[in-house]
């Protein structure tokens, strides 16, 4: 089977959106597929030497944008420069489709990998019926709580010209935006050719405006050792208990709720260990993070350095509330048998107190330091947890199981396009 993954991103980058791109990549490719990548690329085009990326492009086909077209930020969002990036995108993506038919070994689907990457696919579809490949898109998160997560779309001149950016400003651009989202949520149901969501309530959207086949498939990840590690960066993890935060700064990922929760547990004296935030972006030890005490900022050089801290961690803290997308730093503290702290359960297939420890998100501050007062101590809940969550690994997420369960979709994908008489 031909695949082409088109992901609207850099590539290689250590955010959960490549990573998942990545083991997906991978998977399918062991899996015995034919797997060419589309995105971004890199702005610093040299060779990888680290491992992990220099895994995540070994013996791929890579086709990529004009490095003059690429944006100059990593970042997730918006970012100055997306819009002419994806148009490039959209140039190479028609081209590779066009060169693979013409050579008459056309790509059997395209895999696209969050809503600008379905866009982008979806507005390549050509005649004569058949030259282009069915679309599946790979549901990240959804529109409905992400776009109104970034607070560059919460300023309220660009909706509300001449508004005050008052509490109640600030709600109305939200509902404004959060309706958007929605729409692009059902156009992306309604037309793609296929979907794979990532959880509960992406399926539930999917189900309800798609007529395409789909599945909830969450991201495939190979165990640690498995993963070009080795035990240089167990020396520098802290030797104190801490909880561990793993990943980007970005507003969606609701790091203020962190603050609050260290600014409780200083009140209340209690036993929780320390708060590491740890991330690869450089802004986090800069001074105007301004970390609550009792957070202790960590720049982190490489993957082996986070895995070795996931290890290390009293447990882990997934901070986002929003719905959709399964965080790769959870599947990551699944992997390693860290339990793990966050808002939801049911949504991922988990359940509370067994695979993750659940906080409130009614009472989110109060209900972390709940949950990091109650791990701190001795007790039986830490081991049961991760004996669930080495299970939860096993069952759900390795490569192997993902790759055949995305495999079977496609063909069903495929089928149910030759049933409705080619291209639409």
């Amino acid at each position: 089977m031909r695949l082409l993954l088109v992901g609207a991103f850099s590539y290689p980058h250590h955010q959960g959106s490549q990573v998942y791109f990545q083991e997906q990549a991978l998977a399918l490719r062991a899996a015995g597929a034919e797997v060419e990548l589309l995105t971004y690329g890199r702005r610093d085009e040299s060779a990888p030497t680290d491992p992990e990326r220099w895994r995540a492009l070994d013996g791929f086909v890579h086709h990529t944008v004009p490095a003059r077209a690429r944006p100059r930020s990593d970042a997730s969002g918006p970012v100055l420069g997306k819009p002419r990036a994806d148009l490039a995108l959209r140039r190479v993506l028609y081209d590779a489709i066009a060169s693979r038919y013409a050579s008459g070994a056309s790509y059997d689907a395209i895999l696209a990998h969050n809503i600008e990457a379905c866009v982008i696919s979806l507005t390549t579809r050509v005649k004569p019926a058949g030259s282009t490949p069915p679309v599946v898109y790979c549901v990240h998160t959804l529109m409905r709580y992400e776009l109104s997560a970034y607070p560059k779309f919460l300023k309220s001149e660009s909706l509300f010209p001449g508004q005050s950016e008052s509490k109640n400003t600030k709600q109305r651009v939200k509902r404004v935006i959060d309706r958007l989202g929605e729409r692009v949520d059902r156009f992306a149901a309604r037309h793609a050719d296929g979907w794979i969501a990532l959880t509960q309530s992406a399926a539930c959207v999917m189900l309800r405006d798609s007529t395409s086949p789909g599945s909830i498939i969450p991201p495939p990840l190979p165990h640690p050792r498995h993963r070009f590690f080795d035990a240089a960066p167990l020396a520098g993890r802290p030797s104190e208990p801490y909880f561990l935060y793993s990943g980007n700064l970005d507003g969606y990922q609701e790091l203020h709720l962190l603050n609050g929760a260290a600014r409780a547990l200083s009140e209340r004296g209690g036993t929780a260990a320390r708060i590491v935030v740890a991330s690869f972006d450089p802004e986090v030890a800069e001074p105007s993070q301004s970390w609550a005490p009792g957070i202790e900022p960590r720049l982190v050089r490489s993957e082996a350095e986070m895995q070795a801290l996931i290890v290390g961690a009293r447990a882990t803290i997934v901070p986002r509330r929003a719905e959709g997308g399964f965080p790769i730093k959870l599947a990551n503290s699944l992997a390693q048998g860290t339990p793990a702290i966050t808002f939801h359960d049911r949504e991922w297939a988990l359940e509370n107190r067994a695979e993750v420890w659940r906080a409130d998100p009614r009472r989110p501050v109060e209900s972390l330091a709940d949950a990091m007062d109650t791990l701190a101590r001795p007790g039986p809940e830490a081991h049961k947890m991760r004996v669930k969550s080495l299970a939860f690994y096993d069952s759900a997420l390795r490569p192997e199981r993902v790759a055949q369960e995305t495999l079977a979709l496609v063909e069903a994908v495929r089928a149910a396009r030759q049933v409705r008489g080619g291209a639409r």
